[in-house]
Protein backbone atom coordinates (compact mmCIF):
# COMPACT_ATOMS: atom_id res chain seq x y z
CA UNK A 1 0.00 0.00 0.00
CA UNK A 2 1.38 3.66 -0.93
CA UNK A 3 0.97 5.62 2.59
CA UNK A 4 0.98 8.72 0.20
CA UNK A 5 -2.16 7.46 -1.66
CA UNK A 6 -4.49 10.07 -0.19
CA UNK A 7 -2.07 12.91 -1.08
CA UNK A 8 -1.95 11.75 -4.41
CA UNK A 9 -5.54 11.69 -4.37
CA UNK A 10 -5.82 15.91 -3.63
CA UNK A 11 -3.12 17.22 -5.98
CA UNK A 12 -4.89 14.72 -9.20
CA UNK A 13 -8.37 16.21 -7.68
CA UNK A 14 -6.93 19.26 -7.34
CA UNK A 15 -5.23 19.53 -10.99
CA UNK A 16 -8.81 17.86 -12.16
CA UNK A 17 -10.18 21.19 -10.98
CA UNK A 18 -7.66 23.63 -12.38
CA UNK A 19 -6.95 21.81 -15.55
CA UNK A 20 -10.47 20.37 -16.89
CA UNK A 21 -12.87 21.94 -14.30
CA UNK A 22 -12.25 25.91 -14.61
CA UNK A 23 -9.63 25.32 -17.31
CA UNK A 24 -7.43 27.59 -15.20
CA UNK A 25 -3.84 28.32 -16.83
CA UNK A 26 -1.54 27.50 -14.31
CA UNK A 27 1.11 29.77 -15.80
CA UNK A 28 -0.81 33.11 -14.57
CA UNK A 29 -2.53 34.25 -11.76
CA UNK A 30 -5.08 32.16 -10.36
CA UNK A 31 -8.38 34.54 -10.32
CA UNK A 32 -9.78 31.29 -7.92
CA UNK A 33 -8.26 29.69 -5.16
CA UNK A 34 -8.40 26.02 -4.19
CA UNK A 35 -8.34 24.90 -0.37
CA UNK A 36 -8.63 21.95 1.41
CA UNK A 37 -8.63 22.92 4.95
CA UNK A 38 -11.53 23.16 7.11
CA UNK A 39 -14.03 25.87 6.34
CA UNK A 40 -14.11 26.96 9.90
CA UNK A 41 -14.46 29.93 11.22
CA UNK A 42 -11.02 31.07 11.48
CA UNK A 43 -10.85 29.46 7.28
CA UNK A 44 -13.71 32.12 6.93
CA UNK A 45 -12.52 35.25 8.52
CA UNK A 46 -9.03 34.70 6.69
CA UNK A 47 -10.63 34.63 3.18
CA UNK A 48 -9.63 37.05 0.70
CA UNK A 49 -10.65 38.76 -2.26
CA UNK A 50 -10.75 35.97 -4.37
CA UNK A 51 -13.55 32.90 -4.69
CA UNK A 52 -11.92 30.21 -2.67
CA UNK A 53 -13.26 26.49 -3.62
CA UNK A 54 -13.21 24.40 -0.67
CA UNK A 55 -12.45 20.84 -0.88
CA UNK A 56 -12.51 19.19 2.68
CA UNK A 57 -12.08 16.08 3.13
CA UNK A 58 -15.29 14.76 5.10
CA UNK A 59 -14.88 11.03 5.72
CA UNK A 60 -12.91 7.49 4.84
CA UNK A 61 -14.75 4.11 4.98
CA UNK A 62 -15.15 0.99 2.89
CA UNK A 63 -16.67 0.52 -0.80
CA UNK A 64 -18.51 -2.49 -0.08
CA UNK A 65 -19.93 -2.40 -3.36
CA UNK A 66 -16.68 -3.00 -5.81
CA UNK A 67 -16.54 -6.09 -3.15
CA UNK A 68 -15.98 -9.32 -6.37
CA UNK A 69 -16.84 -12.43 -5.54
CA UNK A 70 -13.98 -13.90 -6.66
CA UNK A 71 -11.35 -11.92 -4.65
CA UNK A 72 -7.92 -13.78 -6.64
CA UNK A 73 -7.28 -13.90 -9.45
CA UNK A 74 -4.60 -16.04 -11.74
CA UNK A 75 -3.09 -14.40 -15.11
CA UNK A 76 -1.13 -17.19 -16.83
CA UNK A 77 1.92 -15.57 -19.08
CA UNK A 78 2.91 -15.89 -22.67
CA UNK A 79 4.78 -18.97 -22.55
CA UNK A 80 2.28 -20.83 -20.48
CA UNK A 81 5.06 -21.41 -18.02
CA UNK A 82 4.06 -19.00 -14.68
CA UNK A 83 0.80 -17.41 -13.91
CA UNK A 84 0.65 -14.35 -11.80
CA UNK A 85 -1.78 -14.21 -8.69
CA UNK A 86 -3.24 -11.19 -8.39
CA UNK A 87 -5.46 -10.47 -4.56
CA UNK A 88 -8.43 -8.00 -5.40
CA UNK A 89 -7.63 -4.79 -3.73
CA UNK A 90 -9.93 -3.79 -1.18
CA UNK A 91 -11.52 -0.31 -2.06
CA UNK A 92 -11.74 3.08 0.39
CA UNK A 93 -14.10 5.79 -0.16
CA UNK A 94 -13.31 9.07 0.73
CA UNK A 95 -15.87 12.16 0.81
CA UNK A 96 -15.47 15.53 -0.28
CA UNK A 97 -17.72 18.44 0.62
CA UNK A 98 -17.42 20.77 -2.27
CA UNK A 99 -18.28 24.17 -1.23
CA UNK A 100 -17.80 27.84 -2.82
CA UNK A 101 -16.99 31.10 -0.69
CA UNK A 102 -17.03 34.31 -2.22
CA UNK A 103 -16.33 37.57 0.35
CA UNK A 104 -18.06 40.20 -2.77
CA UNK A 105 -20.74 41.88 -1.09
CA UNK A 106 -22.75 42.66 -4.11
CA UNK A 107 -21.94 39.46 -6.13
CA UNK A 108 -21.23 36.78 -3.77
CA UNK A 109 -24.64 34.62 -4.36
CA UNK A 110 -23.66 35.44 -8.58
CA UNK A 111 -20.03 33.94 -8.05
CA UNK A 112 -21.48 31.16 -6.12
CA UNK A 113 -24.29 29.71 -7.70
CA UNK A 114 -21.84 30.02 -11.15
CA UNK A 115 -19.17 28.64 -10.14
CA UNK A 116 -21.23 25.24 -8.30
CA UNK A 117 -22.51 25.02 -11.64
CA UNK A 118 -19.12 24.60 -13.00
CA UNK A 119 -18.64 21.38 -10.56
CA UNK A 120 -21.51 20.15 -10.83
CA UNK A 121 -21.35 20.03 -14.94
CA UNK A 122 -17.11 19.77 -14.76
CA UNK A 123 -16.86 17.22 -12.51
CA UNK A 124 -20.46 15.50 -13.37
CA UNK A 125 -18.82 14.51 -16.32
CA UNK A 126 -16.13 11.88 -15.24
CA UNK A 127 -17.16 8.21 -14.19
CA UNK A 128 -13.64 7.47 -13.41
CA UNK A 129 -10.64 10.51 -12.64
CA UNK A 130 -8.62 10.22 -15.63
CA UNK A 131 -5.95 8.18 -15.82
CA UNK A 132 -3.56 10.67 -17.09
CA UNK A 133 -4.07 13.41 -14.32
CA UNK A 134 -3.01 10.17 -11.89
CA UNK A 135 -0.18 8.92 -13.76
CA UNK A 136 1.43 12.77 -13.70
CA UNK A 137 1.49 12.50 -9.63
CA UNK A 138 2.46 8.72 -9.91
CA UNK A 139 -0.80 7.38 -8.83
CA UNK A 140 -1.25 3.84 -10.27
CA UNK A 141 -4.66 2.10 -9.79
CA UNK A 142 -4.79 0.57 -12.91
CA UNK A 143 -7.38 -1.78 -14.03
CA UNK A 144 -9.45 -0.63 -11.38
CA UNK A 145 -9.27 2.99 -11.57
CA UNK A 146 -10.62 5.53 -9.25
CA UNK A 147 -14.43 5.71 -9.46
CA UNK A 148 -16.28 9.37 -8.99
CA UNK A 149 -19.79 9.91 -7.67
CA UNK A 150 -20.91 13.36 -7.64
CA UNK A 151 -23.58 14.06 -4.77
CA UNK A 152 -22.90 11.55 -2.30
CA UNK A 153 -25.58 9.33 -0.87
CA UNK A 154 -28.82 9.64 0.71
CA UNK A 155 -27.10 10.39 4.04
CA UNK A 156 -25.23 13.22 2.90
CA UNK A 157 -27.75 16.11 4.11
CA UNK A 158 -27.62 14.56 7.44
CA UNK A 159 -23.55 14.74 7.41
CA UNK A 160 -23.23 18.20 6.21
CA UNK A 161 -26.14 19.44 8.39
CA UNK A 162 -23.23 17.93 11.21
CA UNK A 163 -20.29 19.11 10.14
CA UNK A 164 -21.90 23.17 9.90
CA UNK A 165 -22.72 22.66 13.46
CA UNK A 166 -19.72 21.60 14.58
CA UNK A 167 -17.68 23.92 12.62
CA UNK A 168 -19.92 27.00 13.67
CA UNK A 169 -20.18 28.04 10.26
CA UNK A 170 -23.39 29.53 7.79
CA UNK A 171 -24.66 26.35 5.99
CA UNK A 172 -23.86 27.01 2.24
CA UNK A 173 -25.15 24.84 -0.79
CA UNK A 174 -22.24 21.83 -0.93
CA UNK A 175 -21.31 18.78 -3.53
CA UNK A 176 -20.18 15.68 -1.94
CA UNK A 177 -17.83 13.88 -3.81
CA UNK A 178 -16.78 10.46 -3.69
CA UNK A 179 -13.89 8.77 -4.85
CA UNK A 180 -13.58 4.88 -4.42
CA UNK A 181 -9.75 4.17 -4.44
CA UNK A 182 -8.34 1.09 -5.01
CA UNK A 183 -5.99 -0.22 -2.02
CA UNK A 184 -3.54 -2.74 -2.52
CA UNK A 185 -3.07 -5.48 0.51
CA UNK A 186 -1.14 -7.78 -0.80
CA UNK A 187 1.52 -7.90 -3.52
CA UNK A 188 1.03 -10.36 -6.76
CA UNK A 189 2.59 -14.08 -6.81
CA UNK A 190 3.96 -16.41 -9.44
CA UNK A 191 3.69 -19.60 -9.52
CA UNK A 192 4.86 -22.23 -12.25
CA UNK A 193 1.87 -23.81 -14.27
CA UNK A 194 1.20 -27.71 -14.27
CA UNK A 195 1.96 -28.92 -17.24
CA UNK A 196 1.96 -32.86 -16.80
CA UNK A 197 0.27 -35.16 -13.98
CA UNK A 198 1.67 -38.42 -14.04
CA UNK A 199 0.03 -41.07 -11.87
CA UNK A 200 1.57 -43.98 -10.10
CA UNK A 201 -0.76 -46.81 -10.68
CA UNK A 202 -0.04 -49.94 -8.25
CA UNK A 203 -1.02 -53.41 -9.50
CA UNK A 204 -2.14 -56.05 -7.37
Amino acid sequence: MDPLILHKVQQTLQALIERRVLALDNDSEREIELSFVAPDESFVSELSTRPVINCYLIGIAEDRSRRRSDPVRAVINDQKTSSTIYQEPRYVDISYMLTVWSKDKTGSALIEHMLIGYLITGLGYFDFLPTDLQQAFQLNTDPFGIRMTLFGSEHSEKVTGQVWQAMGSTPKPSLMLSLSIPVTIAEPGAVSVVREIDRAMEHH
